[in-house]
């Protein structure tokens, strides 16, 4: 796993709890004083036992944690990849290119393998996502649409009708980019009397 992911996960932790609580999780997972820098990579199981260590910390499951781990380190990837990202794309463009941009980038690191995607893009407002990884972190993606969305200043709705966790050989995710509600054309509120 990217070293990236690991240090994004300790800013996440000291940023939702404190830099305590990091240390905290490290020893409960048996990682204690382990350091993660960006440019490394480091087992997978390490990711896992921090994941798991956190659920039995929180009370709050896998999938939760990682959707909002995903959420709120999108803002952070797409800067740190900026230099893909072309100024004049979409939420839409965004997530169809991920794959032969940063991903592509990624790889060259050794050791590093993302999750393959395969984005299709259904309209200028909605993609299909089909995630293949042996992490099976599908929770992770969606937390990521959610983050690019908020980045790109959007709003989405997420349905996921295939997973791996389910059995599915892979995870199938559809995104739809909500209209903005002009607050000219939304109805005013009145206060019963």
């Amino acid at each position: 796993m990217h070293g990236l992911i690991f240090s994004e996960l300790k800013k996440y932790v000291e940023t939702r709890f404190d830099a305590k609580t990091w240390d905290t999780l490290q020893e409960k997972a048996g990682l204690k004083g382990n350091l993660y820098l960006a440019a490394s990579v480091y087992p997978d199981h390490d990711l896992l036992s921090l994941v798991t260590t956190a659920c039995k910390m929180t009370g709050i499951d896998a999938n939760t944690i990682l959707e909002d781990f995903g959420d709120f380190i999108a803002p952070d990837l797409i800067r740190q990849y900026s230099f893909l990202v072309k100024p004049d794309w979409t939420l839409v463009d965004f997530l169809c290119n991920t794959e032969d941009t940063i991903h592509k980038i990624v790889r060259f690191h050794p050791g590093v393998a993302p999750p393959q995607l395969v984005v299709r893009r259904l309209a200028d407002d909605r993609v299909t996502i089909s995630y293949d990884s042996r992490r099976k972190m599908c929770a992770l993606l969606k937390g990521i649409v959610k983050g690019a969305a908020r980045h790109y200043g959007k709003t989405v709705s997420i349905v996921e009708s295939r997973c791996m966790l389910k059995g599915d050989p892979e995870c199938t995710v559809h995104v739809q980019v909500e209209a903005a509600v002009s607050r000219a054309a939304a109805p005013e509120k009145v206060a019963a009397h």
